[in-house]
C-alpha cells in the first residue's frame, strides 16, 4: 500500500513538474504523448475548456486542423474548397419515342441551330435549389447562386430507325449558355459512317454564371435522329 501511494505521489509530482505525460516514451513531446495505438470507443470531443465540454461533431463531418495552438474543429468537406454536387439527372427515355427529329441535311454541321434539340433529363436524382433550378420541359437550368459550375453531361443518339443510306453523318453536342445571350461553352462534333446505330458523347465545362443566367445541353445530327439514355452531374466550386 505504501509503495502504491509512493508511486502515485511521484506520478503527481511528475505531472506538476513536467506538465507532460508519456506513454511508452520516456521523453514526451506534448502534454500527452502516446507512442502506440489509440482506441476511442465513443465521442472524440475537441475544443472546450476547463468548464465546458468539447464538440463531438455531426455525422459525416471530418476533423480539420486550424493551425498550431488552435483547437481543431469538425467541418464538412464541401465547405473546404471542394466541389459541391448540386444536380444529378438521368435521361431514361428515347425522344421522340416513335419517329425522329429532322436532321440538318448539311454535312458537316454548320449553323443549323433550328434543327438542334435540347437534351431533357426526365429523372432528377438530386437538385439543390439554393444553387440552381431545372425545367424538365424545356431542359433549361437557371442559376440561383452565382459562381463557377462544373457541367458534365453524357449524351447518346439513337439512329436505329434510319434506313440504309441514312445514318452516315455528323453529330454535334454542346453545352450552351442561353441567357443573357446564347453562346457555346463546350462542344464536340464527330463523324460517323453508314449503319451507325448509336452515337455517344462526353462533355465538360467549368464556367462562371451570374444569378438568373440559364444554360442547356443541345444536340443535332445531319441525318434524322432520336435522343436516348444519358446522364448529367453539375457541381458548384465552393469559393
Amino acid at each position: 500500500m505504501k509503495k502504491t501511494l509512493s508511486y502515485m505521489a511521484l506520478f503527481v509530482m511528475s505531472l506538476n513538474v513536467n506538465a507532460q505525460v508519456g506513454i511508452e516514451t520516456p521523453t514526451p513531446q506534448n502534454t500527452l504523448h502516446v507512442n502506440g495505438s489509440l482506441q476511442v470507443v465513443k465521442d472524440l470531443n475537441v475544443g472546450g475548456n476547463a468548464k465546458t465540454k468539447g464538440n463531438s461533431g455531426n455525422r459525416g463531418e471530418v476533423l480539420m486542423s486550424n493551425g498550431n495552438g488552435n483547437a481543431p474543429s469538425w467541418t464538412t468537406i464541401e465547405s473546404q474548397n471542394f466541389l459541391k454536387v448540386v444536380f444529378v439527372g438521368n435521361k431514361t427515355d428515347i425522344n421522340p419515342s416513335s419517329g425522329s427529329y429532322t436532321g440538318t441535311g448539311s454535312n458537316p454541321i454548320s449553323t443549323h441551330d433550328s434543327y438542334a434539340k435540347s437534351y431533357v433529363y426526365n429523372v432528377t436524382n438530386k437538385v439543390d435549389n439554393t444553387y440552381l433550378t431545372y425545367n424538365s420541359t424545356t431542359g433549361l437550368f437557371t442559376v440561383v447562386k452565382p459562381g463557377y459550375y462544373n457541367i458534365v453531361p453524357y449524351i447518346t443518339y439513337d439512329l436505329s430507325l434510319n434506313g440504309n443510306g441514312y445514318t452516315a453523318g455528323t453529330a454535334k453536342s454542346s453545352i450552351q449558355r442561353v441567357s443573357p445571350a446564347t453562346s457555346t461553352l463546350a462542344s464536340i462534333s464527330t463523324g460517323h459512317g453508314e449503319r451507325t446505330l448509336g452515337v455517344n458523347h462526353n462533355l465538360s465545362s467549368i464556367t462562371y454564371f451570374n444569378k438568373d443566367e440559364t444554360f442547356r445541353v443541345r444536340c443535332v445530327y445531319t441525318q434524322n435522329f432520336r435522343l436516348s439514355a444519358g446522364n448529367i452531374h453539375i457541381s458548384y466550386l465552393t469559393p
